[in-house]
């Protein structure tokens, strides 16, 4: 009688499926990693390390080997599986690791919304990196090495690469200018947020953030302390108003 032995056959069955679930974990774990383009405005290209530049197209997923690079006076959004969001500004140059949680900005300007308990997020740049934990705020590359961040909710910690005993926390409704070079890092300034949610070019022309409700919490609390009561003329959009001038003394009209 012909004995036929199944070995063969149950290893190769075995093989295969080890095979077929190893490969749906990697490309399920890929598709956790990858952003998805939700919004784009104008010129906006991904740079695939592995092909020529391309025009970015609305919904597709973006792979953390790209890069997105946006053009002049041209803006996107990128959405990830748990609702961290990234907007890019014009002129910059963005490239994402660990499903947006550490964020490379070379040049341009980025909003960054990562979810409370989410495990936080790094930006990092050539001069300063800005740690993040359930926040919303925005950060911008200044021309030669410096660094601006605005936190409209929640707290971020900003640290100079050169000099890392040099950190500070930044808080909601707050803003940090470290200028190109700066061996030290200044104190943060108020920010009337009001006034920045109704014109940076990275919240107007976009949908309403989940955390809008946390920035209009931070923006009541500026106004019930009277931080922005009056319109600024005298600096910068979003900079803190200077304090009004004492009244005059005796004999004085």
């Amino acid at each position: 009688m012909l004995v036929v032995s199944r070995a063969p056959f149950v290893f190769y069955f075995l093989f295969s499926t080890f095979c077929f679930g190893s490969h749906a974990t990697v490309a399920a774990e890929s598709s956790r990693n990858d952003a998805r383009v939700t919004q784009l405005i104008r010129e906006v290209n991904l740079l695939p390390v592995d092909a020529p530049p391309r025009r970015a197209i609305l919904n597709e997923h973006v792979g953390e080997s790209a890069a997105v690079k946006t053009g002049g006076d041209s803006r996107a959004e990128l959405t990830f599986i748990d609702l961290t969001i990234t907007r890019l500004g014009s002129n910059t140059l963005y490239r994402f690791r660990k499903a947006g949680r550490q964020v490379e900005l070379n040049s341009g300007s980025t909003l960054l919304r990562v979810p409370k308990d989410s495990g936080g997020a790094t930006i990092l740049t050539t001069a300063v990196t800005a740690g993040i934990t359930g926040t919303t705020l925005i950060f911008e590359s200044i021309r030669g090495g410096g660094a601006r961040l605005t936190v409209l909710e929640g707290s971020a910690r900003l640290t100079l690469v050169k000099h890392a005993d040099q950190t500070r926390r930044v808080d909601a409704g707050q803003m940090l200018e470290v200028p190109p070079d700066a061996n030290r890092i200044p104190e943060p300034k108020a920010v009337d947020l009001d006034r920045l949610m109704k014109t940076s070019p990275l919240i107007v022309g976009f949908r309403p953030l989940p955390s809008q409700n946390l920035i209009n919490g931070v923006i009541r609390q500026q106004q019930q302390r009277g931080q922005f009561n009056q319109p600024n003329r005298s600096g910068p959009p979003g900079a803190q108003n200077p304090a009004p001038a004492p009244p005059p003394g005796p004999g004085h009209p």
